[in-house]
């Protein structure tokens, strides 16, 4: 093996511990509570019940099969390790160490194969570039890129579907890239399998099929029998992957039917939102610059690879921008791709200064200026979620602070905190859940109060009436407040997304959460 090749793998190595690294840290976040990510509990807890009862039906259609479907197989996987080591001697004690022993266990599993599929999409980037642009700085450029890359770091660390759909997208590509060039049988049925199996890990990624069709008009009348099996191959994997898409059609059509009012309800495209917050922040503005006039050079100079990475692209970009509703997550499969335009870019610029030391000195500095801002975004990020979130302090509070069987009521809402009341597990308390938004007084008999609010999102609010009372009649015996002082800094959040950790601003922020408050009431005649 010559030198450079072992300088290239040497570095892409490199990309992938660093990548590796950053996606481990703070995985833990928010553990045992079950909606720490919004969503991560359909898939969790879908998992967690197809591996209980033997049923693969997904429960509902929202997202399609495959992502359940690995995270169910993981906790075969662990479950069978453990009964090799001796840990379980059935299922069901599985499921008690789950459920009492380790608590969030089958969270911590599905979260580290998300991690895994991020890791893997470092290396399809390095594929993906090497297969349209065949320049090894520019893989190399691109695979640091997504290493370090904050919206693919961020989400990779919670078990949803986006970052499986993501690598699936970007293999699929890099096969649609060669069969442009090799237009071989074995490259259109790979990259019509990988399709499938990305559309089977989230539905609005089916417009990757499109360059596999693009690559065999360019390779002319020979190539469209290649295509058709590659279609073929897409339709067979989705199906066996998805099953019950087609077995249970009419739970699929109505389900997609209240998901197309969710998306599409009245608000603002979520076009600007993108160009103003996701991609700035999620890439760092100096990738998203390079990104930009790296799409705008393919656009203008339309070679064959080009055109077959533009036409999912664009039309990926259009479809996620013109919903109504804003979630950072929504962008991850066309990262990659913006992230391998960006590189070739860089790269053509730098082969074009002549001098070897001067074009590896300025190779350097490029490298400083396009990977520090999303590596400090990604670092601060994972600062943040490796300290315990505001609800598992409350949580902790009371466990440590009250009498077992001690009746609490809690907001209702993502940002209550996950009180033990499984006496399993002591202690235990007697948890009743209250809609704080709603003007409606409490019990009478009530003694504590948990309530939860946040200054951005709306998911955590209690309302005015019952903030009047609590200041007459409640006497507050714990805050437990996320936010720093004096900082300056204003933090950044969607409020569409009832996640607690600011997307931009994050040293505004000392850890994840809302303000999270225990009341003792007064009690009343």
């Amino acid at each position: 093996m010559s030198r450079s090749r072992i300088e290239t793998f040497g570095a892409l190595g490199l990309a992938l511990v660093l990548g590796s690294l950053l996606r481990l840290w703070g995985l833990e976040y928010g553990i045992p509570h079950p909606t720490i990510r919004p969503d991560e509990e359909r898939l969790v807890g879908r998992a967690q019940t197809i591996f209980a009862t033997g049923n693969w039906h997904p429960g509902s259609f929202f997202y399609p099969s495959l992502p359940f479907y690995v995270d169910a197989i993981a906790l075969h996987a662990y479950y069978g390790t453990g009964k090799l080591l001796r840990r379980y001697e059935e299922p069901r004690d599985f499921l008690f160490d789950i459920a009492v022993t380790r608590p969030g266990l089958h969270y911590r599993i599905s979260r580290v194969v998300s991690a895994a599929a991020g890791v893997a999409t470092i290396l399809a980037a390095y594929a993906l570039s090497l297969a349209a642009y065949r320049q090894p700085r520019a893989a190399l450029l691109a695979a640091f890129s997504l290493a370090v890359c904050h919206v693919h770091v961020r989400d990779s660390h919670f078990a949803t579907v986006d970052v499986l759909a993501t690598l699936f997208v970007t293999l699929s590509l890099v096969y649609a890239c060669r069969a442009s060039k090799a237009p071989t049988t074995r490259n259109f049925v790979l990259a019509g399998i990988l399709a499938g199996l990305a559309v089977s890990s989230k539905y609005n990624v089916a417009l990757v099929v499109i360059p596999m069709a693009v690559s065999a008009l360019y390779r002319g009348r020979e190539a469209l029998s290649r295509f058709a099996l590659a279609a073929a191959a897409s339709a067979a994997a989705f199906i066996l992957t998805s099953p019950y898409v087609l077995l249970r059609f009419g739970g699929f059509r109505s389900d997609m039917s209240f998901l197309e009012d969710f998306l599409y309800r009245s608000g603002d495209l979520a076009l600007w939102d993108h160009l103003k917050l996701t991609f700035p922040h999620g890439l760092g503005w100096p990738l998203y610059v390079a990104s930009a006039l790296g799409v705008a050079r393919a656009i203008v100079r339309r070679r064959a690879e080009d055109v077959v990475l533009l036409s999912f692209a664009v039309p990926f970009l259009v479809l996620i921008s013109s919903v109504r509703i804003t979630f950072p997550r929504y962008v991850l499969p066309v990262v990659p791709l913006l992230l391998v335009f960006a590189a070739d870019l860089v790269a053509s610029l730098l082969e074009r200064i002549p001098l070897p030391r001067m074009r590896a000195v300025a190779s350097a500095a490029a490298a400083l200026v396009f990977l520090t801002p999303p590596l400090l975004d990604s670092s601060a990020f994972n600062r943040i979620a490796a300290r315990e979130d505001t609800r598992l302090q409350a949580a902790s509070f009371v466990s440590e602070t009250f009498e077992p069987q001690t009746r609490l009521l809690v907001c209702r809402g993502y940002g209550a905190p996950a009180i033990n009341d499984d006496r399993r597990r002591p202690p235990a308390f007697v948890v009743e859940e209250r809609d704080c938004l709603a003007d409606a007084p409490l019990p009478a008999d009530a003694g504590y109060l948990v309530t939860h609010e946040h200054r951005e999102l709306p998911f955590s609010r209690i309302h005015p009436s019952l903030a009047g009372w609590l200041d007459e009649h409640g006497q507050p015996i714990a805050a437990f407040d996320p936010y720093r002082r004096g900082t300056g800094v204003e933090p950044v959040f969607y409020r569409s997304d009832a996640f607690y950790i600011p997307f931009a601003g994050l040293d505004a922020v000392e850890r994840g959460g809302p303000i999270v408050r225990i009341w003792k009431l007064q009690p009343r005649r």
